[in-house]
């Protein structure tokens, strides 16, 4: 399509009119376009109201707000939640710190429960043994194998001691009288040979 070839002036309203006729608004209008030594004006609007992201700036429906009573029910129940959130806050740090503890309590005793187990299946484990199979102050054998060969041993040696005793008690006799009282020796009774128990 052929483009016209006159030039299309936007038409002036009734305002701008006015407003030339006018010489404060003709004067405004012209400090608004003049563009000379690099100064640009910039519109600041009205410099008594706030823009939208000024710290000051309040719309119209809070600036007119009456709803006193509702406002203050609305503050005291943040103070409330806030006050909660920060019990709920403390309780639930209390409540980490103490399974905290108990887990480290818990991985304490199963290291130790190791070690126990470490030192009883090594040589270290019987450093402070007993090397008898009984009890050094009372005297009583233990309820173990172990204990059950101390005890055949120890009774094997009193009987062989009674039987030495015996064989020296008869090769020392003579006739069978004793030289200094003249009354007749009685043989010694042999004591009885323990039972190995395997």
């Amino acid at each position: 399509r052929k483009m016209s070839s006159f030039r299309a002036v936007q038409p002036e309203t009734r305002a701008d009119r006015a407003s030339k006729s006018d010489k404060t608004t003709l004067e405004k209008s012209r400090l608004l376009e003049r563009r000379e030594n690099f100064s640009r004006y910039e519109d600041i609007g009205v410099p008594q109201v706030p823009t939208q992201a000024a710290v000051g700036f309040m719309s119209d429906a809070d600036r007119f707000h009456t709803d006193t009573a509702g406002e203050e029910k609305g503050v005291r129940d943040g103070n409330v939640q806030r006050r909660e959130q920060k019990f709920e806050n403390k309780r639930n740090q209390f409540l980490d710190r103490e399974e905290g503890r108990w887990n480290n309590m818990e991985e304490q005793r199963e290291m130790e429960q190791q070690k126990l187990e470490v030192l009883q299946n090594s040589s270290k484990g019987t450093r402070n043994h007993s090397s008898v199979a009984y009890d050094a102050l009372t005297l009583e054998y233990h309820a173990t194998p172990a204990g059950q060969q101390q005890q055949f041993e120890d009774n094997m040696t009193q009987y062989r001691a009674g039987i030495r005793t015996e064989k020296l008690h008869r090769y020392g006799s003579g006739d069978g009288y004793n030289p200094i009282t003249g009354a007749e020796l009685q043989p010694l009774a042999l004591p009885r040979r323990p039972d190995h128990i395997f």
